[in-house]
């Protein structure tokens, strides 16, 4: 009977005895020619048929496994259509042993592989059908990365007897607070290097509390912060609030996550947990890759805890292009939407702050005018008694409450006088103070506070 292979003397494959050449390069009249076995026999079991019969066995199991997960991935097409090169393409190569055991007919795997052609070359490796993964997120720069690149465009801004923070938006302006400024026209930005140069105010909003300085000396290298927008804040976002806490530590960071986002009126503002300490205000919010969400203009002190306020950045860009508005503002947490309809009917802080509001002009009118029986009181003592006044108070005797008033002359009168005042301005102090608990309690802004003391003239920095 005739042979239907040869074994390779060189590699110990069984060919079909149509190829003449081994794969490995022997030649077929190297070989043993394997004469096929009587009919009725036994074939005899070798270690070599059973590792065979392993890898056609393998070689089913994974084409099984290649057309299951094609068809889960849509990617069916790249599976080979016929032949063992189509599986072995769509595989990645099963290997050199799979391809001779696919062209074997002793071993019934012809069918199984479909392998049409024994001598058609092997189809190169196709990518293996894997999943796809998911974009990996960029990798927001570290924390003191971005502290480093944004303290050289922070300032503090000097006016009369205050001291706030302010940015550098662009390289001959300051964006800060309007409070901070205190409706002055000149102002100091002092550098975080310590060089002083001087600013001028150039438009204020009393709405948002917001100002822009023009500090035309500044060098034209000036490093400043970008600007981000709040339609991409996101409740739980890390923030960082950087000023110059108290009015002396500058450059102070601390760091903490949006709370919220609200709106008061028109004014979007940024709730967050980050300490904005006294001397804050006007200082930048920055997201995690340096960008200014917010302007830090206010902490609620007392029972809250962690309670800060930044007015929304979209309101000092508009008033930087020349804008009243910010234009709609979005909530990150339903894109496209404007922050409006949530805040179209009045929630039950509105209302307490609005009462609040009313109450604590009501309270302040009252007690201006018992201040106004003392300043009569006060300029008897001014003109009979020799005494040193501090200027930039709402009336002069405020002083007497951190001692930047005093008395020089040692008259007895005057001593006297002097004294009963002390007593008399102390319930006006107690009274304000009471005021400002309320207003605390109702949530009314600071800013609003502020304004209904300046126009009873009754500022005094002891009641912020």
């Amino acid at each position: 009977m005739p042979a239907y292979s040869w074994l390779c003397p060189g590699c110990g494959r069984q060919v079909p005895n149509r190829m003449e050449i081994c794969r490995c390069g022997t030649s077929q009249a190297d070989a043993v020619v394997i004469a096929p076995e009587p009919e009725g026999t036994q074939p005899a079991t070798t270690a070599k048929s059973n590792v065979l019969s392993w890898v056609v066995l393998g070689t089913v199991t994974v084409i099984a496994a290649g057309t299951l997960l094609a068809l889960q991935t849509g990617a069916i097409g790249a599976m080979g259509a016929t032949g063992a090169t189509g599986a072995i393409g769509a595989m990645g190569a099963i290997g050199a042993t799979g391809a001779d055991a696919g062209a074997t007919g002793a071993t019934g795997a012809t069918g199984v592989m479909g392998a049409s052609d024994a001598t058609e070359p092997i189809a190169p490796d196709a990518p293996a059908l894997i999943a796809p993964f998911a974009p990996i997120a960029p990798i927001a720069p570290a924390l003191e990365d971005v502290v480093s690149r944004s303290i050289p465009a922070i300032v503090s801004v000097e006016a009369g007897q205050g001291r706030g923070s302010g940015f550098f938006a662009a390289p001959r302006t300051v964006i800060t607070n309007r409070h901070v400024v205190q409706g002055d026209v000149s102002v100091t930005i002092r550098l975080s290097n310590g060089q002083a140069m001087p600013g001028r105010v150039e438009s204020s909003s009393q709405e948002y509390d917001l100002a822009i300085v023009r500090v035309d000396s500044a060098p034209a290298s000036q490093p400043v912060l970008p600007l981000g927008t709040v339609n991409e804040v996101r409740p739980g976002q890390e923030v960082l609030a950087i000023g110059l806490a108290l009015g002396v530590f500058q450059n102070s960071v601390t760091r903490g996550i949006i709370s919220a986002v609200r709106r008061a009126n028109r004014t979007v503002m940024l709730q967050t947990d980050a300490a904005i300490n006294p001397g804050n205000s006007g200082g930048p919010l920055l997201n995690r890759v340096g960008q200014v969400v917010g302007i830090n203009t206010m902490k609620i002190a007392g029972a809250a805890e962690s309670l800060g306020f930044a007015v929304a950045v979209d309101h000092a860009r508009a008033m930087l292009t020349g804008g009243t508005q910010a234009g709609p503002l979005a909530s990150s947490a339903q894109p496209g939407q404007t922050l409006a309809p949530a805040f179209t009917a009045r929630s039950s802080t509105d209302v307490a702050r609005e009462d609040g509001t009313r109450r604590y002009g009501q309270l302040v009118e009252r007690i201006a005018r018992r201040a106004s029986q003392l300043d009569s009181y006060w300029e008897r003592i001014k003109a009979n008694c020799a005494v040193r006044a501090a200027p930039g108070y709402g009336r002069e005797w405020f002083g007497l409450w951190d001692g930047r008033t005093t008395l020089t002359s040692a008259d007895a009168w005057c001593g006297s006088a002097i004294t009963e005042l002390d007593g008399l301005a102390r319930e006006v102090r107690m009274a304000m103070a009471d005021a400002q608990e309320d207003a605390r309690r109702a949530a009314v802004l600071p800013g609003q506070l502020r304004d209904i003391r300046r126009r009873h003239r009754m500022d005094w920095p002891g009641f912020d």
